[in-house]
């Protein structure tokens, strides 16, 4: 028997991974969309866990993707994490998964799983993607410059998000600053994929290709946007 290919999608909302179906299977769970359509998902709740096989940037027809190709036994899963959010700028769950990339190692047992919950207490969501590899949670090693409340600015790694009243009154990030931040992340994005590439010839190290993976993600736009 050859290798079982899994493609997952990342359910925005909750985060997380799961495998689609048109069809009802056993393990899987019927989701209805907003749009009231009726589809099903086997949802990966303790994370994907395999053989770290390559880190790849994907380019689909809904945008680029970050693809993790994980091994297990005779089961292929190829782990996305869309790059971009609806407004281009790169997202929190890409560039949680960023920081941690530099960690990455080929051949390494590795589980990878996002989440996306309110603490107790606190008023916004934490958002991001965590991986323990070899049975150890990775942490980043890049952290983020920020201004403090007094107006200074405190150095990390990755340019601050500089927030600016508009006419209104409302508070809202510079242009320049988010530019800074996102081409920062891209170009560290870049040279780990660089990296940890799929290359030609590896065993059960395949690509997603298009017509594979992109007519599961169509329902998903209108379903998991975060507004």
């Amino acid at each position: 028997m050859g290798l079982e290919k899994n493609y997952l999608q990342l359910e925005f909302g909750s985060g997380k991974f799961f495998d689609y179906s048109k069809e009802d299977k056993q393990g899987y769970e019927m989701h209805t969309s907003t749009k009231g359509n009726t589809s099903y998902r086997k949802y990966y709740k303790d994370g994907v866990s395999g053989v770290l096989e390559s880190a790849s940037i994907y380019e689909g027809k809904f945008g680029n993707q970050i693809s993790l190709s994980l091994k297990d036994g005779d089961n292929v899963y190829y782990v996305p994490v869309d790059i971009a959010d609806q407004k281009g700028n790169v997202d929190t769950y890409a560039e949680s998964l960023i920081k941690l990339l530099p960690q990455l190692n080929k051949g390494t047992n590795v589980t990878v799983k996002g989440y996306n919950f309110i603490p107790e207490g606190d008023k916004y969501s934490k958002i991001g993607i965590s991986i323990t590899m070899n049975g150890v949670k990775l942490k980043s090693g890049m952290t983020n410059s920020y201004i403090n409340k007094e107006g200074v600015k405190v150095e990390g790694d990755i340019p601050p998000t500089v927030w600016k009243k508009d006419a209104l009154g409302k508070n809202k990030p510079t242009a320049v600053s988010l530019e800074a931040k996102n081409d920062y992340l891209l170009e560290r994005l870049k040279v780990e994929t660089d990296r940890l590439k799929w290359v030609s010839g590896g065993v059960g190290n395949q690509q997603p290709t298009t017509e594979q993976t992109d007519f599961k993600a169509v329902e998903e736009y209108s379903d998991d946007l975060p507004f």
